[in-house]
């Protein structure tokens, strides 16, 4: 049957359409869950004509089916039983009725099961008693709950008999538009006078042919196991309301994240949505900020992301209906130089703050940003306005737990938490950086952590209802280079090697163990920069060349110096900027951007310290080093490198001119993108060209834009730097290009099909983050980040959920150029052995990341998947794995629990007088058997300690989830032993005797592993004690004591503009700094000599109080219990079990 036909015609009269397709393909219906019908007559045989897709109804879904019978029914059956006729005579003289039609039902075995349906109560049947002559009415309604207002219906002629099924010519119309108005006559019928129950008569017509012996016991159905299931794990669970506006804007698991996150913010006013890239975060955030403005009026955000993004927030925000007066933007950088006042403001102004990218600067809590914003966080509970914290992150997980814990408990109250987490016990001895150093090594404390405040999904773990994505394809695009041109990527390694830039740190020639890391990486970013495009390798040279001579220039001036050593030092004092830095003390606490487009310059600013005093140390340094030059050493210095500089210029002129002369008729990789592009275009899909560096798009650009086979009115270039965007030759802003570009997306529908819509973008990676342009299937990579992140999220422009299966490939093309990348696995080989122990993880990441140089080795000898392995590789480590994967994150947990929750909210009529109250049967053979138990931990005293709910899978003893024992017990109530006709009392016995054992022999396991847990806290809490941060605020307390120091500690007072009992407060303060602090070295310095302490007393009164705010609502450790459980006083209860008889 085509069910279009149903929707389509709507006449149902079994002929072209039979009443049992109807009946089977509306009880097939995931979403229905009651089927009403009032008919003249009701036969049990015409269940059984649907008897599959009725089993499904009622046992996958708790079906629920009430019945109206008509009264001829009544006169012949409830008459004959009321007169006190024994079941005997009644089936002789009711041939035509229930007594014939029953006996005729070949499967007994579905009888047991109306049997059982009907015991329960989920088969209810009533018939009228009315006035009337007859009761002729024909009405089926299906729907999912009680209190459902919309549904469907079929209303006519057919009664619930085989002909009036199957047999007659029947007149039926289906509808919906009617269903209300039919079921709330149904409903008024049912609980009027004008009915009588019918269901005892009914269960002992059908007991009659499924039972005769009297001697039966009965089980607890697995049905009612599966409600006390639900009973103690469901939750309750929030769904969008599907007719809202906005709610439409949306995609499924968008709706779902959104309620997912309002529970962990309502929980513990924090979490993390760390959804993959091209999943939404933005949008699903829009989503949460909507709901919460809908709840309340007046709520306020405040949204702290990348100023680049400020257009893309504000359009995602606009397009859920969030207007501007309900949110403020801040650029991290604005964030992290805010005053003590403006974040009294903020903690005051908003109930929601809102972290994107996360990751990068609120991983670590030696940051200004991470301190600020406890101190906003804390300042806001104490005026009375709790503000919940939303961070989101595509890379929360980056094999570092401590970053992972570090974003969670930014926002953390620890009073949120409920006490029977694992993780509590540590907070409780503060949330401070030595508690999470603790922490991470506790890996079931970890888990519980990572479930109740983060939500990750990906592309590949994601798979939701009406939404797909497309396959990624990975072309590659080999370029047949000239001999010349090979040799000159073979030779780079060599030549680039040799290269010394002494124009860069040159100081490094008067102190000694100077690390050189930032030429290395300049020489590792020339190679880059030689594969991308050979006039981004040409700029950078001719770049370097002009900076070595001017270098040339400085040095000769020095010697020519009759102050030789005072215009030396007055040298490296402009190199380094000292003048500026002395006079003006400026920009000290800002976080140096980092362009799109990264050049030579951008490689020593990557190590610009971040804060104040670090940036202090890191002049002070400078100077002290300049300071202590003699001239002997620096006469030999200069010399040397002046012969440095002339080396690297020969070096440079001699590759300058081969570049210049190789390319100077023929770009073979050029040729190769513009063949590829025009074969895609011409296929009707559009292309995104994207690079890294500016110059390799700009010069892209240009040729394809000179191109005659091209539509230079067609194609944009978009930049870091807006006056060089532009579509075609015009101007234009970077939303309007991506706009044209991608209109569907974007919901520019006026541009859609018009000439203004454009087909190719040649671009950096501006347009990487945060932009949805999944109008395009095709992206080419002029290049590959060192990060692979970064690719991801190139890739994630257009790779995103989709509400149909129209697009099935996407293609992202890669141009290798095998002599280049071979040179370029040399220096990142040299590069990485350099960095070990001088540089830290998060700065090795920014430069290269160990996947990118598995790609380097793999592109020649496995080049089909070389792409496709190194983004795997990377995404797997972005997720929390092997064991520390949430169940709850995921899409079966959802399905499980709303499946155990629509459950537990529907009322349950029990079996009385069972074998075992708490214990059900099943035969299913590909089950688990499965128990609740309720341990009762306890310490040698008999004393309560702890009580726990614990999951025990017989077949799978690890195995404690909740998803896992839901399904077990879920596909079991199909298979459900009723009674002892279908297991012995004998057999029952044995197998509850079996399970006891079995849960007794795992009492030690669990007593243990409590007291093992335990153990790690407590081990790991007597450590966290810090020897030098105790020694420096022990020097400031003796140190305030000494009546000697009291006139020089009051000046210092003065001067700082502070009141004196400030001072116990840093002491305080700096007595909770770890090594992992960006002031611990300060901390070592007060705690070697207080004098320092005293000396930079103004700055530090700054540092240690605004900034360093450890002591916040979770820093002061609570009272904790430490008793251990005893083995011979500890017990436990069973709470329920379903044991499956194989």
């Amino acid at each position: 049957m085509d069910y279009k036909d149903l929707y389509y015609k709507k006449v149902i009269d079994n002929r072209e359409i039979d009443m049992i397709e109807v009946l089977r393909h509306f009880l097939d219906d995931e979403d229905v869950r009651c089927l009403n019908i009032a008919v003249g007559y009701f036969y049990i045989s015409g269940l059984e004509l649907i008897k599959d897709s009725f089993i499904r109804f009622m046992n996958d879904r708790n079906g629920q089916f009430n019945i109206i019978m008509g009264n001829e029914t009544n006169s012949k059956t409830s008459g004959i039983l009321s007169m006190g006729a024994d079941k005997e005579d009644y089936l002789e003289n009711m041939p035509k009725y229930l007594d014939v039609d029953t006996q005729e039902v070949s499967d007994k075995s579905f009888l047991q099961l109306v049997r059982q349906w009907i015991k329960e109560k989920r088969i209810s049947a009533k018939v009228y008693v009315g006035d009337a002559n007859y009761f002729h009415a024909k009405s089926y309604l299906f729907f999912n709950r009680n209190n459902a207002t919309t549904g469907h219906s079929v209303v006519g002629s057919s009664n619930f008999s085989k002909n009036g099924l199957q047999g007659n010519t029947e007149l039926n119309v289906y509808s919906n538009d009617n269903f209300f108005a039919l079921k709330e006559w149904f409903d008024m019928l049912w609980n009027s006078d004008e009915v009588k129950d019918f269901s005892p008569e009914l269960l002992e017509i059908v007991d009659m042919h499924t039972a005769n012996d009297t001697s039966v016991q009965y089980y607890k159905p697995t049905r009612e196991t599966y409600y006390d299931f639900a009973n103690i794990f469901a939750k309750p669970y929030a769904e969008l309301d599907e007719n809202t506006p906005w709610i439409g804007e949306l995609y499924p698991h968008q709706q779902t994240g959104v309620i997912d996150v309002e529970d962990k913010l309502n929980t513990f006013g924090t979490a993390i949505l760390a959804d993959g890239v091209g999943l939404g975060k933005t949008r699903t955030t829009a989503g949460i900020i909507r709901l919460a403005i809908d709840k309340k009026k007046n709520h306020r955000s405040l949204i702290i992301a990348d100023k680049k993004l400020k257009i893309q927030w504000s359009e995602e925000l606009a397009i859920l209906g969030v207007s501007g007066e309900h949110y403020d933007y801040m650029s991290r950088e604005e964030f992290a130089l805010k005053k003590k006042d403006e974040l009294d403001l903020i903690a005051k102004e908003y109930q929601l703050i809102v972290i994107d990218e996360a990751h990068l600067g609120f991983k670590n809590r030696g940051t200004q940003a991470y301190r600020k914003i406890q101190y906003v966080d804390e300042k806001a509970a104490n005026l009375g306005n709790p503000v919940r914290g939303l961070l989101l992150t595509a890379t929360p997980w980056n094999n570092s737990r401590k970053d992972v814990l570090n974003l969670g408990s930014l926002f953390l109250n620890i009073d949120d938490i409920p006490n029977d987490r694992q993780y509590k016990q540590y907070f409780l001895y503060g949330n401070t950086a030595r508690v999470i150093n603790k922490l991470v090594s506790d890996d079931d404390a970890f888990n519980e952590f990572w479930e109740d405040l983060f939500l990750q999904r990906t592309r590949k773990t994601y798979g939701g209802k009406n939404v797909s994505f497309a396959k990624r394809n990975f072309p590659i695009v080999e370029i047949p280079y000239e001999p010349r041109k090979n040799k000159l990527f073979s030779d780079n390694f060599d030549r680039i090697s040799e290269l010394r830039f002494p124009y860069m740190d040159p100081i490094k020639y008067v102190v000694r163990d100077r690390n050189e890391i930032g030429g290395d990486r300049l020489k590792l970013l020339l190679l880059k920069r030689a594969d991308s495009s050979w006039q981004a390798y040409l700029n950078s040279l001719n770049s370097i060349l002009d900076k070595t001579n001017q270098l040339l220039r400085s040095l000769d001036v020095v010697q020519h110096s009759e102050n030789q050593l005072g215009e030396f030092k007055a040298f490296l004092s402009r190199t380094y900027k000292l003048d500026e830095y002395l006079e003006n003390q400026v920009g000290l606490l800002t976080v140096p951007g980092i362009s799109d487009d990264l050049d030579e310059d951008d490689i020593m600013e990557r190590f610009t310290l971040d804060s104040q005093i670090k940036k202090r140390r890191y002049y002070d340094r400078i100077m002290g080093q300049i300071g202590d030059i003699k001239w002997n050493t620096a006469k030999s210095k200069v010399n040397q490198m002046i012969s440095d500089a002339n080396a690297d210029l020969a070096i440079l002129e001699t590759l300058i001119s081969e570049i210049e002369l190789a390319y100077s008729k023929r770009d073979e990789k050029f040729e190769k993108v513009r063949e590829v592009v025009l074969k895609e275009l011409s296929e009707g899909r559009k292309v995104i060209l994207v690079s890294q560096f500016m110059i390799t798009a700009k010069y892209y650009y240009s040729k394809l834009l000179e191109d005659k086979a091209l539509d230079s009115s067609r194609m944009g270039l978009v930049t870091g730097k807006s006056e060089e965007n532009r579509i075609g030759d015009e101007l234009e802003s970077k939303k309007e290009i991506l706009d044209r570009f991608s209109p569907k997306s974007k919901n520019r529908i006026d541009v859609f099909g018009t000439i203004e819509e454009i087909n190719l973008i040649v671009g950096t990676d501006t347009i990487s983050t945060g932009q949805n342009l999944q109008d395009a299937v095709v992206i080419m990579n002029l290049d590959l980040p060192y990060n692979p992140m970064v690719l991801e999220q190139r890739i994630g422009r257009i790779d995103r959920p989709r509400p149909d299966e129209k697009v099935n490939n996407i293609y992202i093309y890669t141009f290798p150029v095998y002599d280049a990348i071979e040179a370029e696995l040399k220096m990142t080989e040299r590069l990485g052995k350099k960095m070990a122990g001088v540089l830290s993880d998060t700065q090795f990441d920014d430069i290269v990341l160990p996947e990118y140089v598995s790609y380097l080795e793999n592109a020649k000898k496995k080049k089909d998947n070389a792409v496709e392995k190194m983004l795997d590789d990377t995404l797997a480590k972005t997720l929390y794995q092997a064991g520390s994967s949430s169940e709850k994150h995921s899409a079966a947990y959802k399905e499980a629990n709303k499946r155990m929750y629509d459950m537990r909210t529907e009322p349950i009529h029990r079996i009385e007088n069972v074998v075992y109250p708490n214990i059900s049967f099943s035969s299913g053979q590909d089950s688990h058997s499965v128990a609740v138990l309720r341990f009762y931990y306890k310490d040698v005293n008999e004393s309560d300690i702890k009580q726990e709910n614990i999951i025990v899978d017989f077949s799978d003893k690890e195995n404690h989830d909740i998803t896992n024992a839901e399904e077990q017990l879920f596909e079991e109530i199909k298979n459900s032993l009723y009674s002892t006709e279908n297991l012995s009392i004998e057999k029952s016995q044995k197998l509850v005797f079996e399970s006891e054992q079995t849960l007794t022999d795992l009492k030690k396991i669990f007593v243990d592993k409590y007291n093992q847990a335990h153990s790690i806290v407590e081990d790991g809490m007597s450590s966290l004690q810090d020897k030098f941060s105790q020694k420096a605020a022990q020097n400031i307390q003796e140190s305030v004591k000494n009546p000697a120091n009291r006139e020089m500690i009051m000046s210092k007072v003065t001067e700082a503009g502070v009141k004196p009992n400030l001072i116990a407060t840093l002491a305080k303060n700096i007595a909770l700094i770890d090594s992992e602090s960006e002031l611990y070295e300060i901390v070592k310095e007060i705690a070697a000599d207080v004098g320092m302490f005293w000396q930079h007393f103004k700055e530090y009164a700054q540092l240690f109080d605004i900034n360093e705010i450890e002591v916040s609502r979770g820093a002061s450790a609570k009272k904790v219990d430490n008793r251990k459980a005893n083995f011979d006083k500890s017990d436990f209860e069973i709470l329920l079990a379903n044991i499956v008889d194989k």
